[in-house]
């Protein structure tokens, strides 16, 4: 008995366990050479440790370096009740070749889909995998709760699985998709299984090429998003109203983050981070009371329109010292397509805005958008070199799907479900792209974009600067791995 004990013990301490009710989730590898721990995954995991006789367990491959053997080795050893994948579409190939060989490894186990690419399009989800049998759409806590509830007490019938909400599954061979709710009070989720997801094991560049501190992770404050921009596919899994955590909650976890791991730099991942003014100075406020000193920069960006003297002053003295913004185009016709209605005034005097206060503003700009001209992107790319922003991303046009712009190119058959190569779903300097407008060729696309981003950081006054910032090895290796993607010539 006592060495069946021991052996328990070694088996919990590895993180593999000998009870039957393993709920497993995994990351696989992606392709945008970015490792940050998943707090979509690690909320999940905080919904199961409600659940008696439960035990989440999360598997990021590319962290751990696991190829498909060794992760379906590990699959095997867990015996799950449940394996769930998040899955983005440039991942959603691979995923669909691991389904199948989980199934045959582990028959009696479910498997279910959750993430931005089956929330989408979660009809076509099922019938490209036979062998699936769930997805969970949107935000998921509830509904994984929920089922895994009924898959411990062996009552996932037909009647109970109609109940859960954001949630599709298969009535024998018809697929149900039921009623999609938004969370209305996210606190209720206080933060992620901080505990499970190990963010210290990730690595200390997590979005761009450097940070202020090598100890980062990132957090959210609120979710949704509410705007109707035609090539985002965010509100699908956040929702459309834009919800608010308790400003206590959020710092409880800075502090807990700070003291046990020792983070020096937190990501805010929001959609919207100001878009309520009072959640931005409250937040600040309640960070200078608790006398809590740190970084923060804002990757996913903030809105034009949702911010003032007051909210930015009030950024600055949190400690955001880097600020992204969306602006996508100012070509008039691309905007007008994108339903979005900058003006070159508007992103001039809110880049001022931030520099006044210390924070460099960085912008988003997407090339090759649906109906793009190269003088489209001239005026795009001629615009951002006279623009006083401190970094850029020259990104290629995505269609994602579930996007008002990926329904309407299916509809006009300028791109086909069956013909699109999801792996190439990602935004690269080499490489195959997954799209280009019709007037513009891929080639042609990709020189855009490698020229733009060489012209706007090859200036001394942007490059001096940047390379000033590269104060860390792990800074620099990201820099040249950065400079390679650029030049690197891929197989077409």
């Amino acid at each position: 008995m006592v060495i069946a004990q021991g052996l328990n013990v070694l088996i919990a301490m590895s993180g593999e366990y000998e009870a039957v009710n393993n709920v497993v989730i995994i990351r696989l590898p992606n392709t945008f050479n970015i490792t940050t721990p998943p707090l979509g995954i690690g909320y999940l995991l905080e919904s199961l440790k409600k659940i008696d006789n439960v035990n989440g367990v999360f598997i990021d491959a590319k962290l751990d370096k696991l190829n498909d053997v060794t992760l379906l080795k590990k699959i095997s050893n867990l015996s799950p009740i449940l394996v769930g994948f998040q899955v983005f579409s440039s991942e959603y190939n691979h995923v669909r070749q691991l389904i199948p060989k989980i199934r045959s490894l582990v028959p009696d186990t479910k498997i279910i889909l959750g993430g931005p690419h089956p929330t989408a399009i979660p009809a076509e989800t099922f019938n490209d995998n036979k062998e699936l049998d769930y997805i969970v759409i949107g935000e998921g806590e509830v509904a994984l709760a929920k089922l895994v509830t009924l898959l411990v007490e062996d009552s996932a019938e037909r009647e109970s699985l109609a109940d859960i909400p954001n949630f599709a599954w298969r009535d024998q061979q018809d697929v149900v998709i039921n009623e999609k709710k938004e969370a209305t009070d996210i606190h209720e989720f206080k933060e992620p299984a901080w505990d499970l997801l190990q963010p210290h094991r990730y690595p200390a560049i997590q979005h761009g090429t450097f940070h202020k501190s090598t100890k980062v992770v990132p957090i959210m404050t609120s979710r949704g998003c509410p705007y109707p921009c035609t090539f985002c596919a965010g509100h699908l899994v956040t929702g459309k109203s834009v919800r608010l955590r308790k400003v206590n909650d959020i710092v409880d976890e800075i502090q807990n983050l700070i003291d046990k791991y020792g983070f020096e730099e937190f990501l805010i991942e929001d959609e919207n981070f100001t878009y309520y003014r009072d959640h931005v100075l409250d937040f600040s406020k309640e960070l200078k009371v608790r006398n809590i000193s740190c970084h923060f920069s804002l990757p996913n960006g903030i809105r034009l329109d949702r911010i003032d003297e007051e909210i930015v002053a009030a950024m600055s003295e949190m400690g955001v010292y880097v600020a992204g913004f969306g602006i996508e185009s100012v070509s008039p016709r691309t905007l007008k397509a994108m339903k979005k209605s900058w003006t070159t005034e508007q992103i001039n005097q809110k880049v001022e805005l931030l520099q006044k206060y210390g924070i460099l503003a960085q912008g988003g700009i997407i090339l090759g958008f649906s109906g793009d001209t190269v003088e489209d992107i001239k005026i795009t790319v001629d615009f951002v070199l006279k623009s006083n922003l401190s970094r850029v991303f020259f990104g290629n046009y995505i269609p994602l799907p579930g996007t008002e712009d990926f329904n309407r190119l299916i509809a006009t058959g300028e791109i086909s479900y069956d013909t699109i190569e999801w792996e190439r779903y990602t935004s690269y300097y080499g490489g195959k792209l997954p799209y280009h407008p019709k007037e513009i060729s891929e080639k042609e696309l990709r020189h855009l974009i490698k020229s733009a981003t060489l012209r706007f950081y090859l200036r001394p006054k942007i490059l001096i600067p940047f390379l000033k910032n590269l104060t860390s090895p792990v800074f620099i290796k990201s820099f040249l791995f950065r400079i390679f993607r650029i030049f690197a010539v891929r197989k077409l």
